[in-house]
């Protein structure tokens, strides 16, 4: 169950608007006209629906349940109280936020990585699909890319320019239900961070060279996921870790004269977020173009859904290049 603060925060991350008294234009309308209960549901002044977080997603967004589900637990990131159950046995050093994680933290990530090679080949694959193994091992080796046994993640360092590791990315494309301690199902979200860490955005090393061609276009996606993905197919990507991220002022220079195209997923959230961003870089980047999601639906033949992301259209189209090669093979 949500609290109303953590109502609140999530619907400001689908780009409603929410006053000091918890109330929001839940449609285009000059006045308010629902509001969020103490006990974090939403109530509709207008028609009297009310509902949860995943009940608006469903009935006002057209989610389906799962949809809706996993978008809210993506929201919730380190604000779940219930994350810690997922906690590796052995123990963070719990110095504050601002301060990076040890190396031989992240070692403990690389050794349960050997020793559990089968299962992390098997969640590596699923998170990097349509790339050969040589590639995706060597992206791993690259970014670090370990394992914890006890949570069934992968493991990634996010490092900050000095090559410091300011938190950690934890992912499980299809997490499993458990039951916690007051005998309720949990269903974790597939995208997980530290405990109390400040993040930072992914790749910021690269964007660095990047930046020895300003010509050429950097991709700003939504994900670590997604990122991974653009880099393994090619592309020069980075992402600042959400939708609803804005570049760090002191990151900023990192981005002047550059030549960036934001594909974030194909929601609102998404939409808003991009919007936001490049009004933030109009006057830094030398160039700036947003991925039109219904023209390359058009354009390739695919068929768009709520949260479709860029690791999704990689997935379609690199299936379209293979069969299109069979189809010429046979002829």
């Amino acid at each position: 169950m949500n609290t109303r603060e953590d109502t609140a925060y999530i619907l400001t991350q689908l780009g409603y608007e929410v006053d000091r008294y918890f109330r929001f234009k839940l449609r285009d309308e000059k006045t308010a006209s629902a509001s969020i209960n103490l006990n974090g549901r939403i109530k509709d002044f207008g028609s009297g629906w009310y509902g949860s977080c995943v009940d608006l997603l469903c009935e006002f967004h057209k989610y389906s349940k799962k949809e809706a589900f996993d978008k809210v637990n993506e929201f919730m990131g380190v604000n779940n109280k219930q994350y810690a159950l997922s906690e590796p046995s052995f123990k963070e050093n719990k110095e504050h936020s601002s301060l990076s994680i040890s190396e031989d933290y992240i070692s403990n990530y690389e050794l349960q990585r050997k020793e559990n090679f089968t299962r992390y080949s098997e969640l590596l694959k699923q998170t990097l699909p349509n790339i050969d193994n040589h590639k995706r091992i060597e992206l791993a080796k690259k970014y670090q890319i370990g394992y914890s046994k006890e949570s069934d993640r992968l493991i990634m360092p996010i490092r900050d320019l000095d090559n410091k590791a300011m938190t950690l990315w934890k992912y499980n494309p299809s997490p499993k239900p458990f039951v916690g301690s007051n005998k309720e199902l949990i269903q974790l979200p597939k995208v997980m961070f530290s405990k109390g860490k400040k993040r930072c955005p992914f790749n910021l090393n690269d964007l660095n060279e990047y930046r020895t061609n300003l010509n050429k276009a950097i991709l700003v996606v939504e994900g670590e996921k997604d990122c991974l993905n653009a880099i393994a197919n090619g592309f020069r990507a980075i992402t600042l870790g959400s939708a609803t991220s804005l570049v760090e002022d002191k990151y900023i220079h990192l981005f002047k004269d550059t030549n960036i195209t934001i594909c974030y997923d194909y929601d609102d959230a998404g939409k808003n977020g991009a919007k936001a961003l490049a009004e933030q870089l109009k006057n830094t980047c030398k160039k700036i173009e947003i991925f039109d999601w219904e023209q390359v639906s058009k354009q390739f033949k695919i068929e768009l859904s709520k949260g479709f992301d860029f690791t999704d259209f990689m997935k379609i189209t690199n299936e379209k290049k293979h069969n299109d090669k069979t189809k010429d093979r046979g002829n």
